[in-house]
């Protein structure tokens, strides 16, 4: 048997499939992570595992894309000369991947960099909070 050559021992931040995981992620990997584990969770079916950003009712899904728990707001649109943030959409069961993959295009373009940096900033401050509480705790 031959020796184990410790010349392939790489630090893990320096593999791209690790070094997304924890803090190292952005705010946009974190929303892209989602969507894929949503496509994940529809085609494993009743068998998917973890908490589900979708519904399906019917021959319809309607879904959200979550950021820290946070849902972004997918459309803009006009009800009764009212602008109205819609964060579920709905769509044909069938097209339900494709319609994931149009999101994902759109945060990997930049269209959500506003709301992202926003739901960044306001995970920061919740880590923040959480860091200092914990540190109080533990020196009473």
């Amino acid at each position: 048997m031959a020796r184990f050559d410790p010349k392939l021992l790489i630090p893990a931040a320096q593999v791209a499939e690790f070094s997304k995981q924890g803090n190292a992620r952005t705010v946009q990997q974190v929303a892209l992570d989602n969507i894929a584990k949503m496509k994940e969770q529809y085609a494993a079916g009743e068998g998917a595992e973890g908490k589900l950003n979708f519904k399906v009712v019917g021959d319809r899904v309607a879904f959200t894309i979550r950021v820290s728990n946070t849902a972004l707001v997918l459309e803009r649109v006009k009800v009764q000369d009212t602008d109205v943030d819609v964060k579920e959409m709905t769509v044909p069961k069938a097209n339900f991947n494709d319609a994931l993959d149009y999101y994902a295009d759109r945060i990997k373009t930049g269209e959500y960099d506003a709301q992202l940096a926003a739901m960044g900033e306001k995970k920061a401050q919740r880590n923040d909070k959480m860091r200092s509480t914990r540190a109080a705790k533990k020196a009473a």
